[in-house]
C-alpha cells in the first residue's frame, strides 16, 4: 500500500509521454503536407573537411534546413579542388558553379586565400590586447617609475593600432588557422631604438615554432616612415603576438615615441569564395586585391566602384563616406608668410589659404583673407652673405669674406675665412635648409603643412585636417673644419649650434631636436610644454657631413581629446626658431679672415701641430704648457690647452690616457695591465607578468690601453638576426655596433630558444671617457647608501667616467665609478660586484657604481716597507732577513733575498757601549785632578794663614796682611761703613762688575786687631 502513489505516478508520466509522441506525430504529418518539394535554388555548395590525402568533396547544402522536402538528391556529391588551392589574388573560387577562379567585380576586392586588417575604428573580431606588470625587482631604490599601464595598451586609432612602449609590457594577439602554408606581412612605423618591438608566431599551445621565421625584432624607421614585414607561416593553427616593451626608457629621454601597426594581412586562412566590399570611402575596379581611397572632397559608399565630387560648399576629407557642409572661415584656415625681396628690395607680409581648403568664403561669419601688409624694406642679408641682387643672399666666394655691408672681399696672403652658419633673417629658406610634412597614418598633410619664414624667426604652420603629423626643418651641413681628438678622454667639440626657440602648445604638443651625427637621427633634445623664448646649444665632435632636425608634433598621437573645442586649442600650438648658428664650417659665410701661422691650402688654414695654440701677440704656433694638450687645431691663446685629469698623463700632446699604471700619493705604485680587458657585468633579473625575461648587461674597459677597441653595446634588433652567428652572452657586447663607449649597457632578452643569440637593443654609454684615478677620498655616503661595506675605503682606487650626453632623468649626463680594491683572496683578474642595495648599477639613474675586488689593486711593496730581522752572528758573519708586510704585492725573491753581511761576537750595543764608557771615565778622572790641584792650593793658603796667626785663640793677627805667595799683590779696599756687615761685604763683592781677578773665588780684607775669624 506505501508503493501504491508510486505505481499511480509512473502511469502518470507514461500516459503524458505517449500522448505528446502521439501529439508531435500528427504535427510531423501535417507539416509534410503543408510543405512543399525543395528545388535546385534552395540548395548550396560547400567543401567537406579535408581528408588525409589533402582533398575534399563539394557537397549541397540545404539553405534553410526544414522549409522543404527533398523529393530527389539535387546531385551527387563531386570532388571538389585540393585544400592547397587558392585563386590569385583579385580572384574568387566559384564553388557554386564550375569551380574555377573569376575576377572580382567593382567594388569588391579579394586577396585570392587570405584576410586583412586595415580598418581601426575599433579592434577588429579575433584581435585581443594584453598588458603585464613587471614583476618588482630590486632596482634602485631612488628611481621612481610609472605604474600608468593604459597609455602601453595596444589602442585602434582609426587608420592604425598604436602602443606607447613603457614598464608595462602590451602585448596584440591573434590566433589564424591556416588550411594550407601561408605568409603573413604587417607595416609598421618603430622610430625609438630605446623601445623594444617584437614579434612572435606561436601554436595553440603557446610554444614558439620551431621556425626562423617566425621571430622577428624588426628594424627601426625614420620618423613617419613605414617598414613591413613578411613571414611564412605553417598549416595548423598560429598565434601572432606583437609585444612592446619600454624597460628603463623613461630614464633615458623624456618621451617615447609610440609603434603603429596600419595593415596586417595574412594568407592560407582558406579558399574566398566570395569578394568582399570596399568600406566606405573606397572604391576599386574589377579583379582588385585592394580598395582606393577616395581623394579629398570626393566620397564613397560601401561597395562603391568609383567615388562622387561633393557640392561646391561642401567637403570631404581623404576616405570619406560622406560630404560635410564647409564651416565659415576662421584665422586658422589661413596663414601668414614673408614674401620673398623684390626687384626694388622690398618685401612685406603676405596671406594664404590652407590647401586644400575646407571652409566656406561666402558662409555666414566667415573672415576674409586678410590683405597684404605694406612693403618694406627687405632685412640685410644673414652675417657672411652679400646681396646677388636686389632680392637675393648668398654666400661669398671661397677665400672671400663678406663685411657689414655685404660686400665680399678676398682674404689678405697668409690668412683664411672663419666659415659659420648664421641665420638671423628669414625672408626666405636658404639653400640648404628644407621643410616638410610627414604623417605617421594614411593621412595626407595639407600643402602647406611645415615650416614658413616669417622675418626674424621662422615658424611651424598646419591646418585643421593635419593630424599626427611632424612638421620636419632640415639644415644641411656639408661638414667641420679640424681633426678629430680627445682632451682628458673626452671627444674635442669642433663646432657648436646654437639657436633660439620658443613654443606655445595649448594641448599637448612636442618640439624636437635631432642630429644624425651617429649616422642615424637621435633625438638631442625634447620640449613638451609652452617655453618664452630661450637659448640652446649643442657641442658637434665629428667633422664629417650631417643633417640637423627640428621636428614639431602639434598633437599627442590621438592621445588629445578629440573634441572641436580641443581641435581648436591644438591649431594655436606653434614653435618657432629666431636665429641658428653653427660654427667652424668648411661651407659657409665668413665675416672676418683669421691669421694662419703654418700655411695655408685650399681648405683653409694648416692647423698647428699636436700640442700648440697659436699666440695672439707673435701669430706663431707655441708649444702649450707642461702636462696639457690640445690636438692639432687652430685654436688662440694659451687657455685652449687642456690640463690632464689626475692620474692621466699627456700621450703626443692630443691626448690624456692611461697606461694603467697609477703612483699614489704615497708613491706606492699599482699595475693594472692585466685588467685591460672588456669586461661583462650581468644586472639583475627582470619578468614580465608571462615570466618573460630580460635583464642589463654592461660592458667595461678599465683603461683602453694600446691598440684594442673600445667596447661596443649593439642594438641586434633586426630582422637579419636569423642570419647572425650564434654569439657567446659575454662576447654580445663586444661585437660591432651601435655604441662604442669605455663603460656602456644594454637590454638584453633571452629568446626561447637557448641555441638563439641574445637580443641587445637599448644601448646606453654610461661613460665615453676616463676623467681621473684618485685614491685616499671618501666615499663613505655612496657606500653606505649602495650597501657597500664602507671600511677603510680611502685605500680603494676609483677610476671616474663621464658620458656627456644629457638625459631630463641626468641633465650633467651620466657618471661611472669603478672602485677597484685590494683583495689578496682573489684570483686572476678578480671579480666585479654591483650595489647590494641597487643591483642594477645605480641607485639614482645617473651615477653607476662597481666595485672590483683584486689583488691587482693591492700596492707593490716598496724595499723599505719589509720587516728586517738579523740572524745571529757566527764566526763573524749573519743573515738578513726581509719579511713582507700585508696589503700590497710582494716585490720578485731576488730583490729582497737574504744577505750575508760581517759582524762581532760582541753585541752591537756593546761594542758601542765599550768606547763610550771608556770616554767618560778619562773626563771623570781629568776632573778629579783637577778638583785635587784646586783643594792642594787652597789648603796651602790657610795654612799659611795660621801659621801667622798670634794673640788668643780666634783672633786675627796684626799684621795688616794676609800671607802671599811671591807673585800675587796685595789688595787693599777702602773702609766700609759701620753697618756693613761681613756678608754683605763678601756679596758685594761677589757681584760686582769690577771683579779682575775671575780665578780667585776669594777677596782679601783688611782686618782690624779685635775682629774674630769665627
Amino acid at each position: 500500500m506505501h508503493n501504491l502513489p508510486s505505481v499511480t505516478s509512473t502511469n502518470c508520466v507514461r500516459h503524458i509521454l505517449n500522448l505528446i509522441l502521439s501529439l508531435s506525430l500528427v504535427l510531423a504529418v501535417t507539416k509534410e503536407e503543408t510543405l512543399q518539394q525543395c528545388h535546385l535554388d534552395d540548395f548550396h555548395y560547400e567543401y567537406t573537411e579535408c581528408d588525409i590525402n589533402g582533398g575534399r568533396w563539394r557537397v549541397p547544402v540545404p539553405k534553410e534546413p526544414g522549409m522543404c522536402i527533398a523529393s530527389s538528391s539535387p546531385g551527387a556529391p563531386v570532388r571538389g579542388k585540393d585544400c592547397n588551392f587558392a585563386c590569385n589574388p583579385g580572384e574568387y573560387l566559384d564553388i557554386q558553379g564550375d569551380q574555377e577562379c573569376h575576377h572580382c567585380p567593382p567594388g569588391t576586392y579579394s586577396l585570392g586565400g587570405g584576410i586583412r586588417f586595415d580598418e581601426w575604428d575599433e579592434l577588429p573580431s579575433g584581435f585581443a590586447v594584453k598588458t603585464e606588470h613587471v614583476t618588482p625587482s630590486s632596482w634602485g631604490s631612488k628611481i621612481q617609475h610609472k605604474e600608468n599601464c593604459s597609455r602601453s595598451e595596444w589602442t585602434p586609432r582609426g587608420s592604425y593600432i598604436m602602443s606607447v612602449p613603457g614598464q608595462c609590457p602590451s602585448n596584440l594577439l591573434f590566433s589564424a588557422k591556416l588550411i594550407m602554408a601561408g605568409t603573413l606581412s604587417f607595416e609598421y612605423q618603430y622610430t625609438d631604438p630605446e623601445s623594444i618591438f617584437h614579434f612572435v608566431v606561436q601554436n595553440d599551445q603557446c610554444q614558439a615554432v620551431d621556425s626562423d621565421e617566425t621571430e622577428k625584432w624588426p628594424e627601426i624607421t625614420n620618423e613617419g616612415r613605414w617598414s613591413t614585414i613578411k613571414v611564412n607561416l605553417k598549416t595548423g593553427m598560429n598565434v601572432l603576438q606583437w609585444r612592446t616593451i619600454g624597460a628603463l626608457s623613461e630614464l633615458i629621454h623624456s618621451s617615447v615615441s609610440p609603434v603603429l601597426i596600419r595593415k596586417i594581412e595574412i594568407t592560407g586562412v582558406a579558399y574566398t569564395s566570395e569578394c568582399t566590399k570596399c568600406p566606405n570611402g573606397t572604391y576599386s575596379g574589377e579583379g582588385s586585391s585592394f580598395c582606393l581611397l577616395c581623394p579629398a572632397d570626393q566620397f564613397s559608399v560601401h561597395g562603391a566602384n568609383k567615388c562622387e565630387s561633393c557640392k561646391s560648399w561642401e567637403y570631404a576629407e581623404p576616405g570619406s563616406a560622406q560630404c560635410t557642409a564647409r564651416p565659415p572661415c576662421t584665422e586658422f584656415d589661413y596663414y601668414e608668410y614673408q614674401k620673398p625681396c623684390n626687384g626694388n628690395g622690398k618685401t612685406q607680409m603676405s596671406f594664404n589659404w590652407i590647401e586644400p581648403r575646407i571652409c566656406y568664403e561666402n558662409a555666414s561669419g566667415s573672415v576674409v583673407l586678410p590683405s597684404d601688409g605694406p612693403l618694406v624694406g627687405c632685412p640685410p642679408c644673414n652675417p657672411g652673405m652679400h646681396k646677388v641682387n636686389a632680392s637675393h643672399c648668398d654666400f661669398c666666394e671661397t677665400d672671400h669674406y663678406a663685411d657689414s655691408d655685404g660686400m665680399c672681399h678676398v682674404c689678405p696672403a697668409l690668412t683664411s675665412p672663419n666659415y659659420n652658419i648664421d641665420y638671423k633673417y628669414w625672408n626666405v629658406l636658404p639653400n640648404n635648409v628644407s621643410t616638410h610634412c610627414i604623417s605617421a597614418g594614411v593621412d595626407i598633410c595639407t600643402n602647406t603643412a611645415g615650416w614658413l619664414p616669417s622675418g626674424d624667426h621662422i615658424k611651424t604652420s598646419f591646418g585643421l585636417g593635419d593630424h599626427n603629423t611632424f612638421l620636419v626643418l632640415l639644415l644641411k651641413i656639408a661638414g667641420f673644419r679640424g681633426s678629430v681628438g680627445t682632451v682628458d678622454g673626452k671627444p674635442i667639440a669642433l663646432s657648436t649650434v646654437t639657436f633660439d626657440m620658443e613654443l606655445k602648445c595649448k594641448t599637448p604638443c612636442q618640439l624636437l631636436f635631432l642630429s644624425d651625427a651617429n649616422g642615424r637621427n637621435a633625438v638631442l633634445q625634447s620640449w613638451e610644454k609652452t617655453s618664452a623664448r630661450k637659448s640652446y646649444s649643442h657641442e658637434i665632435f665629428t667633422n664629417e657631413s650631417l643633417t640637423l632636425t627640428w621636428a614639431f608634433q602639434p598633437d599627442d598621437f590621438g592621445f588629445g581629446s578629440p573634441e572641436d573645442s580641443e581641435q581648436m586649442l591644438k591649431m594655436q600650438n606653434v614653435a618657432k626658431i629666431f636665429n641658428i648658428k653653427v660654427t667652424n664650417v668648411i661651407s659657409g659665410g665668413a665675416t672676418m679672415c683669421q691669421s694662419c701661422p703654418e700655411g695655408k691650402t685650399e681648405d683653409g688654414c694648416i692647423p698647428c701641430p699636436d700640442g700648440q695654440y697659436v699666440d695672439p701677440k707673435s701669430q706663431r704656433c707655441e708649444s702649450c704648457p707642461l702636462g696639457t694638450v690640445l690636438p692639432r687645431s687652430n685654436a688662440w691663446g694659451k687657455e685652449a690647452c687642456k690640463p690632464c685629469g689626475h692620474g692621466l698623463h699627456p700621450v703626443g700632446g692630443r691626448s690624456c690616457r692611461s697606461d694603467c699604471h697609477f703612483t699614489d700619493d704615497m708613491g706606492r705604485v699599482y699595475d693594472f695591465t692585466e685588467l685591460d680587458k672588456v669586461r661583462f657585468v650581468s644586472g639583475s633579473r627582470l619578468f614580465t607578468g608571462s615570466g618573460t625575461q630580460y635583464y642589463h648587461g654592461f660592458n667595461i674597459s678599465l683603461c683602453n690601453h694600446g691598440t684594442q677597441p673600445l667596447p661596443t653595446c649593439v642594438n641586434n634588433v633586426t630582422s637579419q638576426l636569423v642570419e647572425q652567428e650564434i654569439i657567446p652572452r659575454e662576447k654580445m657586447l663586444n661585437q660591432p655596433g651601435f655604441l662604442s663607449s669605455m663603460v656602456c649597457r644594454s637590454t638584453l632578452v633571452p629568446q626561447s630558444d637557448p641555441d638563439k643569440p641574445l637580443v641587445s637593443t637599448q644601448p646606453v654609454s654610461l661613460g665615453t671617457h676616463l676623467t681621473k684615478i684618485v685614491t685616499n677620498i671618501s666615499l663613505h655616503g655612496l657606500y653606505g647608501d649602495e650597501g657597500f661595506p664602507f671600511e677603510d675605503t680611502e685605500r680603494d682606487i676609483h677610476f671616474y667616467y663621464e658620458s656627456g650626453s644629457p638625459t631630463s632623468a641626468c641633465p650633467n649626463g651620466r657618471t661611472s665609478i669603478i672602485s677597484l680594491r685590494c683583495d689578496p683572496s682573489q684570483s686572476d683578474s678578480g671579480s666585479i660586484q654591483l650595489p647590494p642595495k641597487c643591483s642594477d648599477g645605480t641607485c639614482d639613474g645617473c651615477t653607476f657604481h662597481f666595485l672590483w675586488l683584486t689583488v691587482k689593486a693591492c700596492p707593490t711593496c716598496r724595499k723599505e716597507d719589509y720587516d728586517v730581522v738579523r740572524g745571529e752572528c757566527v764566526n763573524g758573519e749573519q743573515i738578513i732577513h726581509f719579511f713582507p708586510p700585508d696589503g700590497c704585492l710582494h716585490l720578485p725573491e731576488e730583490t729582497v733575498a737574504q744577505i750575508i753581511q760581517k759582524c762581532t761576537v760582541l753585541p752591537y750595543a756593546v761594542v758601542i757601549a765599550i768606547p763610550v764608557s771608556v770616554g767618560v771615565a778619562l773626563i771623570l778622572i781629568l776632573l778629579l785632578i783637577y778638583c785635587w790641584s784646586r783643594n792642594k792650593k787652597l789648603e796651602y793658603k790657610y795654612m799659611k794663614l795660621v801659621e801667622t796667626a798670634g794673640g788668643q785663640d780666634g783672633e786675627m793677627p796684626a799684621a795688616d796682611t794676609c800671607g802671599m805667595e811671591d807673585d800675587e799683590e796685595d789688595v787693599h779696599f777702602a773702609e766700609a761703613g759701620v753697618s756693613s756687615s761681613f756678608l754683605s761685604k763678601i756679596r758685594e763683592k761677589f757681584y760686582s762688575k769690577r771683579i779682575k781677578d775671575d780665578d780667585n773665588p776669594f777677596m782679601a780684607v783688611k782686618m782690624s786687631e779685635k775682629m774674630s775669624l769665627t
